[in-house]
């Protein structure tokens, strides 16, 4: 692409302050997850907005949602993430299909608090997919605006099981190593 024109440049510059202020939290949430903010900020010119030590990986910090029925108790999920290097109090467990049924999958989309998502089995329709077949196909269809999903199955089916847990928990691992 050619250099820009000073109109053009100027064109531009008012183009994107227009929609700023609609793309900005939502970019840098996404930056914040994926552990890119610092490359943002510092893209920007910005990179002294943020403290001088070394800010922790999503694997550390942030809160991981389990989502789907379940046979395992949640006691054993726990035990599971505890044994793989997680800290069991950042899980927040909804494992019960009538729970999920009334779940508002909607307060996760933008949310800050969460860094990944791991689903298994769930009602199709629920509240917060929105156009979607699925809170699962809208979390796929929708990457930016979620947190990362793992989905936890066995090689035929969704499927919350000791080892579908256990592999999703190394995936996530992998994902910040």
């Amino acid at each position: 692409m050619a250099p820009l024109t000073q109109q053009e440049l100027d064109d531009l510059y008012e183009a994107m302050m227009g929609r700023m202020y609609l793309e900005l939290l939502a970019a840098l949430t996404r930056a914040n997850r994926t552990g890119e903010l610092e490359d943002l900020l510092a893209s920007l010119g910005m990179s002294d907005l943020l403290s001088c030590d070394e800010d922790p990986s999503p694997f550390e910090v942030g809160k991981v949602i389990v989502l789907g029925a379940s046979q395992v108790s949640v006691d054993k999920l726990r035990n599971i993430a505890k044994k793989e290097g997680f800290d069991p109090d950042r899980f927040e467990f909804k494992t019960e299909y009538k729970q999920l049924k009334h779940f508002d999958f909607g307060k996760i989309r933008g949310s800050m608090g969460y860094v990944a998502i791991l689903a298994g089995p769930m009602p199709h329709s629920t509240p917060g997919a929105a156009e979607a077949s699925s809170f699962i196909a809208r979390v796929e269809n929708n990457p930016d605006d979620y947190p990362q999903l793992f989905k936890l199955a066995t090689k035929k089916e969704l499927k919350i099981t000791n080892n579908s847990f256990r592999n999703a928990l190394r995936e996530f691992k992998e994902q910040f190593a």
